[in-house]
């Protein structure tokens, strides 16, 4: 028996979930306790779920001047309906408009330009760490708000329109990014990105589907759905729990995805995902083939060889299969 009061929490909520839970599901909903913990009363739209549609956000944004494929971290400062804000973008790698090139943007909290080893930072884990295997130009987004604190951010994302707003400034940078690309001479662009990074990932072929191959990963089109009827609506806060409808409103975009005729994405679901729940993720995506990974959020982020796999099978044009 415990006193400790974290240890209680996380021993009355396992055992509740203890008949059906296997280790992935238990990885994911033990993180989510502790995210809770750490977050305290400052939870996602807590206060207000207050804003104008995803695709007005996304026609306000005006970006600054990029600076081209240079290799580093280059800042973008833009203009957006809640003011200005900070995204960016790193030149990892850049072999030559010839090679193809792909564009990442990383999961919510990570730091995608720091490259140590305690870093949260799957694109150093996914695709730095493999650049060997890749034959390929190699960018990160960051999104705005992610220089910050956890508690600012957290602060921030208190307000639903924020987090429209940072989703719409990543949706747009990617898209300045491609169109960059492109005037350079690229001919094959692949856009991927892993949860936060997914959910950016489709947005970008809803509104442009410019890129040549787009991999969202971890991630559907029903985001409002993750926050108001999945395990992380333990992060949700008051003002969201009250309006579910209206998250859902804001941040699902199924119908908008399904309308996009081109057959060039490659998703991929994790089968015992506690966030993105797969049944109701892999309908998003209709007829095209969901690739699975057998683990959940957690522990499929923690497979960044077959996160890499799959990445790099859809840019040598292979046909993903339905498991990895």
């Amino acid at each position: 028996m415990t006193t400790d009061r974290r240890g209680a929490i996380l021993l009355a909520h396992t055992d509740q979930c203890a008949p059906t839970m296997n280790r992935h599901e238990f990885a994911d909903l033990f993180s989510l306790q502790m995210a809770t913990l750490e977050a305290g009363r400052t939870r996602f739209f807590e206060r207000s779920v207050e804003s104008k549609s995803f695709k007005s956000h996304l026609d306000a944004v005006q970006l600054d001047p990029l600076p081209g494929p240079s290799l580093g971290p280059h800042e973008v400062p833009a203009s957006s309906l809640v003011g200005r804000v900070d995204p960016g973008y790193l030149v990892y790698r850049w072999q030559g408009s010839s090679f193809p090139t792909i564009i990442y943007h990383h999961g919510n909290l990570e730091r995608p330009f720091e490259m140590s080893g305690n870093a949260k930072n799957t694109f150093r884990t996914v695709l730095a760490v493999g650049t060997r295997e890749i034959e390929a130009n190699l960018l990160v987004v960051r999104a705005p708000f992610h220089r910050m604190a956890v508690r600012e951010y957290l602060q921030r994302m208190g307000r639903i329109e924020n987090f429209v707003a940072m989703l719409a400034v990543s949706t747009a940078l990617v898209e300045q990014i491609v169109r960059e690309c492109r005037e350079g001479g690229c001919r094959q662009i692949l856009v991927a990105g892993i949860s936060l990074g997914g959910t950016v990932t489709n947005l970008h072929r809803t509104h442009f589907s410019s890129a040549d191959a787009y991999v969202p990963m971890l991630a559907g089109t029903a985001q409002g759905d993750m926050f108001t009827q999945s395990a992380y609506r333990r992060l949700l806060g008051k003002a969201g729990r009250r309006n579910p409808e209206i998250v859902q409103e804001l941040l699902n975009f199924t119908h908008e995805y399904l309308r996009v005729r081109d057959h060039n994405v490659f998703p991929l679901l994790a089968r015992y995902d506690r966030y993105v729940p797969f049944e109701r993720q892999e309908e998003c995506y209709s007829d095209h083939p969901v690739r699975v990974m057998e683990r959940g959020h957690i522990t499929a982020a923690l497979s960044p060889k077959l996160l890499r796999r799959h990445i790099v099978d859809v840019l040598k044009g292979e046909t993903p299969g339905h498991g990895l």
